[in-house]
């Protein structure tokens, strides 16, 4: 499947687990990399991959047909990635 065709199954479904799959498989090298830009290595990224697939199916719903999908991706993981880190810095600052 392309990533086009995994964003518009996933516009209509988000909870499509062959289409997260799909969308994972396809560009892995790009989540990965931007995982650890935001995270680092170690156990974190592992961890907030998931989460991040997750979001990305949400976000499908925003994708315009005549969108490039990999910019269109691209730009969905950086924002989602920046948000979870926000997120886990204010729940630490919170926690103290």
């Amino acid at each position: 499947m392309t990533n086009h065709e995994v964003l518009l199954r996933l516009s209509v479904n988000q909870h499509d687990d062959m289409a997260v799959a799909s969308l994972h498989d396809n560009n892995a090298k790009i989540i990965r990399t931007t995982v650890i830009r935001y995270f680092g290595t170690g156990t974190v990224p592992d961890n907030v991959e998931g989460t991040l697939m997750q979001r990305m199916a949400d976000h499908a719903r925003s994708y315009e047909r005549s969108e490039d999908p990999d910019a269109w991706l691209a730009r969905c993981a950086n924002t989602e990635c920046d948000r979870l880190r926000n997120e886990a810095i204010r729940d630490k600052a919170n926690k103290d």
